[in-house]
């Protein structure tokens, strides 16, 4: 068993401005402070002919100059530092040259996956840089089965997506929640055309129906004749706890099925949700909390939703129930269980007092 400082590790991530503080990435800094990173807050100016014909060059939509910086920027920082391991932690973004410093400095190289199965086909067609990684870990145990179909499953680990259960939570000992509200939270892979569908079926039937819509920069135009959706296309974190609480229910139309941060923070927030199935999402949605539907099945979901809203009983059973299973996913656990992965599949320890 190799025995390792957090000041061997070299994270490298981008700081998303849609994800607010209590990002994965952010609190994967938090868990390990004297850990060497590489960040999106880093950079300036990368957007150059070089760094456009790196990016062209994997073929993968996916790969961007700011990725190909964040790579330069790895190689910058690992040099002189006795980097061991080295994590790419939106590794669907942003790795594809790094199994180079495997041979400049001897480093492992892990990367993450967040990418639903749909992106990873139509946004990764060349996967040769996934093989020469030492290590995958993937938020959904269905792209461990999709993936070992081409790598070896003892490079495949299963880290889900965590939440701060302390700061998305519900309110203690009260009961604020609008029986008139419901929301949709987040920007990516959102099937707005849908979630208008559902809005007319609600209006119709319940006229004192509220929609608001936060942390979307897409959602506009789908409901530009109908101004009195509340759009929030930028909220502090502390808005989107009180929204969370406030709303009756997450109402999350999906076009695709990777993970979500989103569903983590309603859950933990004890507000019900209904959303889409799709399998890397059934780790999370394997709840009496989520009612799931199929995908574009806009009728459905409107009356799910309609049905929830006359109950009150089964909002407040739901609402422990999605409190309870996310606890499952805190982030103090996620962090042991990382721990865990670096010595089961790499024969790594991390001592955090060295």
């Amino acid at each position: 068993m190799k025995k390792l400082s957090p000041k061997n590790l070299l994270f490298v991530g981008r700081n998303w401005s849609t994800m607010g503080a209590n990002n994965t990435f952010e609190n994967l800094l938090k868990f390990f402070p004297e850990a060497i990173n590489v960040t999106s807050k880093d950079l300036r100016g990368f957007d150059n002919r070089i760094y456009r014909y790196l990016k062209n060059k994997t073929g993968n939509s996916c790969y961007s100059s700011l990725s190909v910086a964040l790579e330069l920027n790895v190689l910058k920082k690992a040099i002189g530092n006795n980097i061991e391991i080295i994590h790419y932690w939106f590794g669907d973004h942003d790795y594809y040259y790094g199994f180079l410093f495997k041979k400049l400095f001897g480093s492992k190289i892990i990367i993450n996956l967040f990418f639903s199965l749909e992106e990873l086909e139509r946004r990764m067609p060349n996967k040769a840089h996934l093989k020469k990684a030492d290590l995958i870990t993937c938020s959904g145990k269905a792209q461990i089965d999709y993936l070992s179909t081409f790598i070896n499953s003892n490079k495949l680990a299963y880290l889900p997506l965590g939440v701060d259960t302390k700061s998305f939570r519900p309110l203690k000992g009260k009961n604020n929640r609008d029986k008139n509200l419901v929301i949709c939270v987040g920007n990516n892979r959102r099937d707005y055309s849908t979630l208008k569908k559902i809005y007319l079926i609600l209006k119709k039937k319940r006229p004192n129906i509220k929609l608001k819509l936060a942390g979307s920069l897409q959602a506009k135009d789908n409901f530009i004749n109908h101004p009195e959706v509340e759009i929030f296309p930028f909220l502090s974190e502390k808005k989107f706890r009180d929204l969370y609480n406030k709303a009756s229910i997450l109402i999350l139309p999906l076009l695709e099925g990777g993970s979500s941060q989103t569903l983590n923070e309603a859950l933990s927030s004890g507000l019900p949700v209904i959303t889409n199935s799709f399998p890397n999402l059934l780790d999370y949605t394997n709840t009496k909390a989520v009612l799931t539907f199929q995908p574009k099945d806009f009728r459905s979901m409107a009356h799910a939703c309609l049905d929830l809203l006359d109950d009150d009983g089964r909002i407040d059973l739901m609402s422990k129930n999605a409190r309870l299973h996310m606890l499952n996913y805190d982030n103090a656990m996620i962090k042991k269980k990382l721990m865990s992965i670096y010595t089961s599949y790499l024969g790594i320890k991390i001592n955090e007092g060295m």
